[in-house]
């Protein structure tokens, strides 16, 4: 159902791109899992579709061709994913089938339809809502002295930040009819320890001494508003302002709530007048078009950009936790993700709103 774009390459920091697996979720052998993520695919699909109708009205198709192209595509995915479901371990799909698969599967029948970013006005509605709190989110994090407690305060908000997901099962309905405001976010990240907690070891690392810091970050970004405004931004100002140098990567394609390149490129100059500190900050695009990502197939700008990275970022459930968690790299990797659904929080032993704050260094990356 996909094929790779050929210009595409492995991510230049996988420590064996031969053997990388993104997502390592056998859907066919996980009965309990299939049935769930075939249900939900089903029903969330409908959401979107309620918003792509009025994207595509707003591009300037009639209401008639909008509902038309919008019941055409609906059709279709329940089609594939009826059949899938009836039939798991046919050859017709290509192989393993994993979340990862199902996201290609959904946003190429989004694509044949023309809807390119049914959470286009979304994502608008909620970076214009955040953007004004970015200076207080950074004054409050500056009020607390450097070292650990500033860290600790940096990561929570990063947490807080990636509650704001339209894919996830836990959340999508919180955010449709209006915003949430970061401090009552905060307010719900649950207390240390995390489910997986390595913040001691993260924070070793990043206060250790000159001659060990990291010199270059590869931020992976996720979702928009709050999640990128509020809780990524911060975090990599304050890496900035440590004399680091920061890369951004996000996605090329639209695909759910989130930040693509351009919506980066959007946004960039009314950033940079609220936090001039991030304007060495270098934005790149990963070439892909999902919530997971496949790290085995990227854009040539990322891996020049990323080259010799001392540490790679894998933000959210989609990229940290459903991908990438046992993924090798050369450098240092911090996975760090808030948990928004229920079946992937009970696979790593938890609960919902479950923190991941998973710190490999380099040398445990190379196996």
């Amino acid at each position: 159902m996909n094929v790779p774009n050929a210009s595409l390459s492995p991510f230049v920091l996988l420590a064996d791109p031969q053997h990388y697996v993104a997502c390592n979720w056998d859907l066919g052998a996980d009965e309990p899992s299939r049935v769930h993520w075939v249900g939900f695919f089903k029903t969330h699909f409908q959401m979107m579709l309620k918003l792509a109708l009025t994207e595509l009205q707003s591009e300037g198709l009639s209401a008639e061709t909008a509902t038309r192209n919008c019941l055409a595509a609906a059709n279709e995915l329940d089609g594939v994913l009826t059949a899938y479901a009836e039939d798991p371990r046919s050859t017709r799909w290509g192989g393993r089938v994993t979340i990862l698969t199902l996201d290609r599967w959904r946003d190429a029948i989004l694509r044949r339809y023309g809807i390119r970013d049914a959470f286009a006005s979304l994502k608008r509605r909620e970076n214009e809502g955040a953007l004004p709190e970015l200076a207080w989110v950074i004054f409050m994090h500056e009020a607390l002295p450097t070292g650990i407690e500033r860290c600790q305060s940096l990561i929570r908000g990063v947490f807080a930040g990636n509650i704001f997901d339209m894919g996830a099962e836990a959340t999508s309905g919180r955010f449709l009819n209006g915003s949430v405001s970061f401090s009552s976010l905060l307010g719900e990240i649950k207390p240390r320890p995390w489910l997986i907690d390595d913040f001691d070891l993260l924070t070793q690392r990043w206060l250790s001494t000159e001659a060990n810091r990291w010199q270059k970050i590869v931020y992976f970004i996720d979702n928009a508003g709050g999640d990128f405004l509020l809780g990524a931004l911060p975090l990599i100002r304050q890496w900035a302002l440590e004399g680091r140098e920061v890369v951004i990567a996000a996605n090329e394609r639209p695909s759910l709530n989130d930040m693509t390149v351009h919506d980066v490129f959007d946004l960039w100059p009314r950033i940079i007048a609220i936090a001039p500190e991030l304007s060495a900050v270098k934005i790149v695009s990963t070439g892909t078009g999902e919530p997971l990502i496949d790290l085995g197939s990227v854009s040539d700008d990322l891996n020049v950009a990323a080259a010799h990275a001392d540490l790679v970022v894998l933000e959210g459930m989609g990229r940290g936790v459903e991908s990438n968690l046992d993924a090798a790299f050369h450098c240092d990797v911090l996975n760090i993700a808030i948990l928004k659904d229920h079946i992937i929080a009970r696979r790593h032993g938890g609960t919902l709103y479950d923190c991941v704050c998973q710190f490999k260094p380099a040398r445990a990356n190379v196996r």
